[in-house]
């Protein structure tokens, strides 16, 4: 006689169909405000969202190789965002000289291969500006007037340029005449006195309800992320409490079966 066994689920399968469980509610508790971004972006995202009290995380990218993506949890997303869009994140890529002067045209005249100088001079001089420590955004405009070929005896105007810089603390990061030096600097027969700044230091980090972090355990979390948190603790512990019992199950009927067939074997003997 042929008895059908019927297969048993694997702890290994049920603890991998658990874990993958509990990873779904992890991801269920945060949404990304920011995908596909250079290692730097995230980074400027993630500490300007923590100077405002919004704990957020930097990830891998998925749909973008090599590019990362920023997290926060549900119920900081709507803050975070009005946040990145004070602050200007993520920061804007500007052409500097690879990308300006590598579009060439089929018949570059001279007019385009100047416009393409300017904008990558200005373009180098942004993130110049960028790159100093409490700068969130930078803006500069270049305006090299041309002589006049039909008319020798024109006077020749001089260039001017205008700069408008935002930042972060109550006072720039750089002297305006810093900024003048920098920009004379970069253009030929530019005078500093020429280079108009404009600083503009945007809204201080604002505290609201729900921005400070607090600790569950082991855990630290907003307080706004604190029942999403909970609920998953919940779920996980749900979870295992459910694998305990299966396995406990599961123990059971194997020893069952194992009297069964020692009491069917011993009724066998002579």
């Amino acid at each position: 006689m042929t008895v059908a066994r019927t297969r048993r689920p694997s702890a290994g399968g049920t603890a991998a169909s658990i874990g993958a469980i509990g990873l779904l509610a992890l991801g269920a508790c945060t949404i990304p405000v920011a995908t596909d971004l250079d290692e730097a972006a995230a980074n400027k995202v993630v500490a300007a969202l923590g100077r405002n009290g919004v704990a957020a995380d930097k990830e891998r990218d998925t749909e973008h190789e090599g590019r990362f993506s920023v997290d926060v949890g549900r119920g900081d997303a709507s803050f975070a965002l009005a946040v990145m869009a004070r602050e200007e994140l993520p920061p804007r890529t500007t052409p500097g000289w690879s990308e300006a002067l590598g579009q060439s045209s089929f018949i570059p005249s001279r007019s385009d291969e100047r416009a393409k100088l300017l904008l990558a001079t200005a373009g180098e001089l942004q993130r110049s500006l960028l790159g100093i420590d409490g700068v969130i955004s930078a803006r500069v405009h270049l305006a090299l007037p041309e002589r006049d070929v039909l008319d020798p005896d024109a006077p020749e105007r001089a260039p001017t340029a205008s700069v408008l810089l935002k930042h972060g603390n109550a006072t720039p990061p750089l002297t305006v005449l810093d900024i003048q030096r920098l920009v004379a600097g970069a253009v030929p027969g530019l005078d500093p006195a020429s280079v108009v700044v404009v600083t503009k230091a945007v809204a201080e980090p604002v505290e609201r309800k729900g921005t400070e972090l607090v600790r569950l355990g082991p855990l630290t979390t907003t307080r706004s992320s604190l029942p999403y948190l909970r609920w998953m603790i919940a779920c996980v512990a749900t979870l295992n409490v459910c694998m305990v019992a299966l396995l406990f199950a599961l123990w059971m009927r194997g020893r069952r079966s194992a009297r069964a067939r020692a009491l069917e074997a011993a009724t066998r003997e002579p």
